[in-house]
């Protein structure tokens, strides 16, 4: 090898000390761009799919109170087990109240004997029009949670739809009953039906046999019970609580997004939705109302001076605005838990690179509820 061939050992220190630097810097230039295309990213994101995890799976609870008193003679339902509308959930001894009914219609058939009438049939058309009553009650419960939900877009058309079909058929059934009674009504003829007499022992017999069916507490809607250390013979006492019950008919979810993260979400976006309860699942849904605002404690007692709230660090606090979501639950039927926590995502545009990022994400959320 000839000497200008030769490459001393000072010369190769000189090009690795030279090349290092050259490394870092490259590696340093990759990671600062990294993190500003990281950093811009999730800016642009928070607008396009904002994401918080801030969010409670909400629904209505019921505290069952017996509209009459009553020692408890059996306790049909089991604590949260599923039951569904009209289940009979507790029984109160009806003996006093069977008593009441047979001493009602005692006194309407001596009424109708003053009188010359005969008052089986008032006393047979009057027991289903009460009956009938009371599930019209029932029903009308039912119908103005779902429909007042509904106006909220928490619940869909279809199940307010049904709500109002219940109605009008609970109503029609209370108006054939009525029918029937002024039918029996005219056969004892206008003088039984004109005297008062009977129309006192009419209303007597009716508030008999309203009580008799009030002895059977029945579930208000779907959902299931809990809460309660009730026995029989135990003494219920007319309107006071003895168990509570969770309705899982009209379930929504409460998410609480920072302010700045809502200005593109819109009532009727698509959300998707990883419950706590159901990890590896994502259920889809859609955004029903954005509240107006939040209290933030601005009210201030008269005679007194304003308050200033403090604000630590150059960075304000973040406000959170909460949003309601409708969400598919026939997927999570079952499974459902007031109060249980959830991931959401709002798709608020067309944005297909972020909207594919997002539903990577959620779903990465979801299996990580396994181990969380």
């Amino acid at each position: 090898m000839s000497e200008s061939e030769q490459v001393s050992p000072e010369a190769v220190n000189a090009s690795e000390q030279t090349g290092a630097p050259d490394k870092v810097r490259k590696l340093t230039n990759i990671l600062v761009i990294s993190v500003v295309v990281i950093f811009l990213f999730s800016v642009i994101a928070d607008r396009i799919i904002p994401i918080t995890d801030n969010a409670r799976v909400k629904g209505y609870i019921v505290p069952i109170k017996p509209e009459v008193s009553g020692t408890v003679l059996d306790i049909v339902v089991q604590p949260n087990q599923l039951v569904n509308q009209g289940d009979p959930l507790a029984l109160l001894d009806p003996a006093d109240y069977r008593i009441a009914v047979r001493h009602a219609e005692q006194n309407l058939e001596i009424a109708g004997q003053n009188v010359g009438a005969q008052t089986a049939n008032v006393a047979a058309a009057q027991a289903r029009l009460t009956s009938a009553m009371v599930e019209q009650a029932n029903t009308q419960q039912q119908a103005s949670r779902v429909l007042a939900m509904a106006d909220k877009g928490v619940v869909s058309r279809a199940e307010a739809d049904n709500a109002r079909a219940a109605l009008a058929s609970a109503k029609a059934g209370v108006s054939k009953a009525q029918a029937d009674l002024e039918q029996a009504k005219q056969q004892m003829g206008q003088q039984g039906e004109e005297n008062s007499q009977v129309k006192a022992a009419l209303l007597a017999l009716e508030q008999a046999q309203l009580n008799l069916e009030r002895t059977v507490i029945k579930a208000p809607t779907q959902g299931g019970v809990s809460n309660f250390s009730l026995s029989e013979g135990f003494y219920a006492s007319a309107g006071q609580a003895i168990m509570t019950f969770v309705s899982i008919e009209d379930i929504w979810i409460e998410a609480y997004f920072r302010e700045n993260s809502l200005g593109n979400v819109t009532v009727g976006d698509e959300v998707e939705v990883a419950l706590d309860f159901a990890p590896g699942k994502v259920v889809k849904g859609r955004v029903t109302s954005i509240d107006w605002g939040i209290d933030w404690g601005q009210s201030n007692q008269a005679g007194k001076l304003a308050q200033a709230s403090e604000q630590t660090g150059w960075l304000r606090q973040t406000q959170m605005l909460p949003i309601t979501i409708q969400f598919e639950r026939d997927e999570v039927r079952g499974l459902l838990r007031i109060g249980g926590q959830a991931d959401v995502i709002v798709y608020s545009g067309d944005n297909w690179l972020f909207n594919a990022f997002g539903k990577v994400w959620i779903r990465l959320l979801s299996l990580f509820s396994y181990v969380s």
